[in-house]
């Protein structure tokens, strides 16, 4: 079971390490970023225990170190989109996204509840720590 959910781990993170080295015009950013946060919220709604919970972390951390100089380029150049994900008004030039960032908009307090049920788990805890890293390389 281990080396199936090892073969699933390395699949993932190369699917998302290529996903992210797409174009870097704005629309495709954005989009590869919304697919890699959609990827990772469906990982994490499937997770059924700590090692998956582990492994969709892992898998999203990688992919997301790589895409955060692409988006911060981009939030660079179009401040606005910033405030928009967060409030959930995109700039008028990604109102295409709108919808999409929207509609996973609640599927994130399913993520938070489901890395709590684990987060007593050292390798959970670990997976964090990474995950934490990730999203500051997104900010800087």
């Amino acid at each position: 079971m281990k080396k199936l959910l090892l073969v699933l781990v390395v699949a993932m993170l190369v699917f998302g390490i290529s996903a992210c080295k797409g174009s870097d015009s704005p629309k495709a950013v954005l989009n590869d970023f919304l697919g890699l946060f959609d990827g990772f919220l469906t990982n994490m709604d499937k997770a059924d225990n700590a090692d998956k919970v582990v492994a969709a972390i892992d898998t999203f951390s990688v992919a997301m170190q790589a895409i955060a100089p692409r988006m911060k380029a981009l939030e660079e150049k179009y401040p606005a989109l910033k405030a928009g994900m967060k409030g959930g008004a995109m700039p008028e030039e990604f109102k295409e996204f709108e919808q999409k960032f929207k509609d996973m908009t609640p599927r994130m307090m399913g993520l938070f509840g489901k890395m709590m049920q684990y987060a007593n788990d050292p390798k959970v805890q670990a997976a964090q720590k990474k995950f934490q890293e990730a999203m500051q390389a997104f900010d800087k």
